[in-house]
């Protein structure tokens, strides 16, 4: 159009095999690698009582109301759920080895350095 750029999509309705045809001007492919949860090796880990999830199990923060958390890893998951639990919990550390997020968390949200054991 007018030398502008721009994404044609077709895409069919599972449920009534109908297709339909859209403009865009960006496309995001958000295509779930994140699906097949992926644990970290953590010796001792066997030791720890407490309740362990993936950030791919998460739902929701009152499981954790008034208790301890540490989450590893700062990349997206990892962050959006230290800021949604922090509103619940006592305290949450954000392990994570890369650098200190810039970024103003919450008063109870400590970013320290990755757990070895």
């Amino acid at each position: 159009q007018g030398g502008e750029r721009y994404w044609e999509v077709v895409y069919r309705c599972l449920n009534t095999n109908s297709t339909t045809n859209a403009f865009f001007d960006g496309i995001l492919v958000c295509n779930g690698h994140y699906s097949k949860p992926l644990y970290p090796t953590i010796p001792g880990k066997e030791k720890f009582v407490g309740t362990m999830i993936h950030s791919h199990d998460y739902r929701d923060s009152q499981h954790f109301k008034g208790e301890n958390v540490v989450i590893l890893g700062a990349a997206a998951s990892g962050t959006d759920i230290a800021v949604e639990i922090s509103k619940d919990v006592n305290q949450v550390y954000l392990a994570h080895n890369g650098p200190f997020l810039p970024s103003k968390l919450p008063a109870n949200v400590a970013q320290i350095r990755g757990i070895s054991e």
